[in-house]
């Protein structure tokens, strides 16, 4: 074993339900890395649909903690990995966001060992810390150590590399949650055009707005794959309209059956007061993407950009009637809707993990 290929990876989410991480480890692991990935035990949603633990090639284990939220979560899991740690053997560090730094800018420290600093979000600006002035500022502190310390900074998507660059002083490298390549076999489309979300239900995501709009499309069907804070709220909502319908949470060979039979995705994004959600790209749009359906996307600069690149998709503003008279235009116009599947295809060719992963392996490489 290559001691200088040895890397320890921590992530406070579930490894079983965390695609991107699933993917980089792989990708770390085919590479000639030795891996050690820590994360946490707790499973959010119904034990039922749980995700299956697969075999996987690299070392893993579940961290639990005596909490499942707020303050004494983090800090319980930041002395677990500490203590997990302390004294095992690696070349590296490998902080998946900024609640796994307090732990690893230690260990980092004391061993005098390489820290990477993996941001999926512009953490002190996420939707749950809109107006807790403190908490924001300790995560931005902590994220300002982090960055100071690491030698490599990664995030999701070019311009919010080029947003943390410009608040914390050192260059980030974007590394987009783009999924695999998928082949296009033909999928018959659902009888009755369907419009998809794919993703958790959560604040911010516009799922509300969604599913009032389908009151005024009985010609679409609507699918919600996933579960969430929002979940009984949504369901609620929801009660008696025939046209929607929960699919709850799904596993990634399931959803990727399922999305090229449907009409459109569904990307709308509440950014106000959410520079995380601003600068966001979703793995979702790229999911989209590969199954060859258009999206429905919030006019935010990324989308705007990708959308104004591969026409594949479009931006609106997030209303009820942009949205409805968005998918009625689709509807109503073969041609259009054709061109924009086809455009997808093409855009799908050039955005897939087995292109995006060369940029980390440089990256990560000793």
């Amino acid at each position: 074993m290559d001691k200088k290929k040895t890397l320890t990876i921590g992530l406070s989410g579930n490894l079983l339900s965390d695609q991107r991480m699933q993917r980089i480890a792989q990708a770390l692991h085919e590479d000639g890395w030795s891996l050690t990935v820590l994360y946490r035990n707790y499973y959010k949603y119904d034990a039922g649909a749980k995700p299956a633990a697969d075999h996987r090639p690299y070392h893993s284990e579940a961290i639990r903690c005596l909490f499942r939220a707020g303050i004494g979560f983090y800090l319980c899991f930041n002395l677990m990995l500490f203590l997990k740690l302390l004294f095992r053997k690696t070349a590296a560090y490998y902080a998946v966001d900024s609640d796994t730094l307090p732990a690893f800018i230690l260990l980092s420290l004391i061993r005098r060992k390489r820290l990477i600093y993996d941001a999926h979000e512009y953490f002190s600006e996420v939707p749950e810390l809109k107006g807790k002035t403190v908490k924001k500022r300790i995560w931005h502190l902590i994220t300002k150590m982090g960055v100071a310390r690491a030698d490599t900074c990664i995030t999701v998507g070019p311009l919010l590399a080029a947003e943390l660059q410009r608040v914390y002083k050192k260059p980030f490298h974007a590394v987009r949650n783009v999924p695999l390549w998928q082949s296009k076999p033909s999928a018959p489309a659902f009888e009755r055009p369907v419009l998809l979300y794919q993703g958790a239900l959560n604040e911010g995501r516009m799922l509300e707005l969604l599913i009032q709009a389908m009151k005024d499309l009985p010609e679409f069907d609507c699918i919600l794959a996933g579960e969430g804070d929002l979940s009984k709220t949504l369901r609620a909502a929801a009660a008696g309209l025939p046209n929607v319908r929960f699919a709850g949470l799904m596993t990634p060979g399931t959803l990727r059956e399922l999305t090229p039979r449907c009409f459109a995705g569904f990307n709308l994004l509440d950014a106000s007061g959410s520079l995380s959600y601003y600068y966001s790209l979703s793995n979702k749009y790229f999911d989209y993407m590969q199954a060859g359906i258009p999206s429905v996307s919030s006019d935010l600069p990324e989308y705007a950009a990708l959308n104004a690149r591969w026409d594949c998709g479009i931006c609106i503003e997030n209303s009820q009637t942009a949205l409805i008279s968005v998918l009625r235009a689709w509807k109503n116009n073969p041609p259009l809707y054709a061109k924009l599947k086809e455009n997808a295809k093409f855009a799908a060719e050039a955005n897939h993990w087995a292109l995006e992963k060369q940029m980390l392996l440089n990256l990560i490489r000793p």
